[in-house]
């Protein structure tokens, strides 16, 4: 999987593409990109009240890891909440 920087992700995703060929072209495309790790994220939560069958734990576990690579090497978009450090 190439993106438009021209690198891809490191995680082994042969299984999860062969099981969901429909997510390859999505995250291929935005791999790198702030719209990538939105992507990746949505992928793991639930966004559908409780609608949403899920993946197996197998593939969930390839999302989740995707998702850690993205972080550590755009770390730009992972998103920043500043309430941490202040008071409620």
């Amino acid at each position: 999987m190439q993106s438009t920087s021209g690198a891809g992700p490191k995680v082994d995703t042969t299984a999860l593409f062969e099981r969901f060929p429909h997510l390859v072209p999505r995250i291929s495309a935005m791999w790198g990109t702030r719209d990538g790790r939105n992507y990746l994220s949505s992928l793991i939560m639930d966004t559908r009240d409780g609608q949403r069958q899920g993946f197996p734990p197998e593939h969930a576990k390839t999302i989740v890891r995707l998702l850690l690579e993205h972080d550590i090497a755009y770390p730009e978009f992972e998103p920043v909440d500043d309430r941490i450090w202040s008071e409620r």
